[in-house]
């Protein structure tokens, strides 16, 4: 058996919530990873793929009946920590199935709830990206602060870009989009909407048959498996040569992303960007719409109760975490 049914367990909660975590405005599957303690083991195993997994997997399909070819394959799929992603992936596609509906109705008619619930979730904890940060000079701590802008500056951009429908502008998209995804505290649509694609791509999604979107859309993709490759690399290798710098910036997006998940906002002046089934996305509404003050304390009760309860779960990951590190 490759997992243990307690790893097994794990890697589909994990994924559940990392997935959780996509649908919520501002927050990418990123945030989760990295304070679920998975961020690092998740980027090696990405940049694992290479021309070998390919080759393997193709002499399996045509010679599965020898015993080397399928030896070679089980070495290859422990060498890139397959069923890790196998079961993450699971989890991921539970939270979509089950989660997607749940999550868009809490943000239809409970938004200051549901985003203060996400604080809370996150707040305790960030304990587990700042244990990995090894150096605590004055120079390390400083990355906090791109971190912290990088997160919170595009949205001083919403709606200044039209974007394009042109192929190239597609894939540019495509890549700058998946590696901020790849980032805890960005969300790949969140960028999308900066520079003014994410609407273009619901559309073309819309009209899927159409040789115009086949050809943006397939720009688009190829964009977002060459970011994925590229990128998560260049992780890798910061994570190796500057971790604890890298610790620092990645824990600054997470710290910027509360500018977005800020529960108070004039939710009428956001972006009212159409779906595909011809709804407004209220996440985006929340994404793009500006922080302000509750008016009274009564205004501000439920989102506390939330934030209390967030608090509480949000511990209860850190005891996950601890289980994982004991296992």
């Amino acid at each position: 058996m490759p997992l243990t049914k307690k790893e097994i367990l794990f890697c589909i909660l994990n994924g559940f919530l990392i997935g959780i975590a996509n649908l919520i405005p501002g927050v990418s599957g990123g945030t989760f990873a990295l304070i679920l303690g998975l961020y690092d083991r998740l980027i090696t195993a990405i940049t694992s793929l290479n021309f070998e997994t390919i080759k393997v997997s193709f002499s399996l399909l045509i010679g599965f009946w020898k015993e080397e070819v399928r030896t070679n394959f089980a070495k290859e799929m422990k060498r890139i920590d397959f069923w890790f992603l196998v079961f993450l992936g699971i989890g991921l596609l539970l939270s979509v199935i089950s989660g997607a509906k749940l999550i868009q109705f809490l943000l239809q008619n409970h938004p200051e709830a549901t985003l203060a619930l996400f604080i809370g979730l996150i707040i305790p904890s960030l304990v587990v990206p700042y244990k990995l940060i090894e150096k605590h000079s004055f120079i390390v701590w400083l990355f906090l602060i791109p971190g912290i802008l990088l997160t919170i500056v595009p949205s001083f951009f919403m709606g200044e870009n039209t974007g394009s429908e042109n192929p190239i502008f597609a894939f540019v998209t495509g890549v700058i989009a998946i590696s901020a995804m790849i980032l805890p505290g960005i969300s790949g649509s969140y960028i999308m909407l900066v520079l003014g694609e994410y609407q273009i791509v619901i559309g073309k999604l819309s009209t899927i048959l159409e040789p115009s979107s086949i050809l943006f859309l397939a720009a688009f993709g190829i964009g977002c498996l060459l970011g994925l490759l590229i990128f998560t690399h260049i992780v890798k290798w910061l994570f190796v040569k500057y971790k604890s710098h890298t610790m620092t910036f990645l824990l600054g997006l997470i710290l910027g992303s509360f500018f977005i998940l800020w529960p108070f906002k004039d939710y009428a002046n956001g972006q009212a960007v159409v779906g595909r089934s011809g709804e407004v996305k209220r996440d985006i509404q929340i994404a793009t719409a500006k922080n302000i003050l509750p008016k009274d304390f009564t205004e501000a009760q439920i989102p506390l109760a939330a934030l209390v309860l967030g608090l509480a779960l949000g511990m209860g990951l850190n005891r996950l975490e601890s289980l994982q590190e004991k296992k």
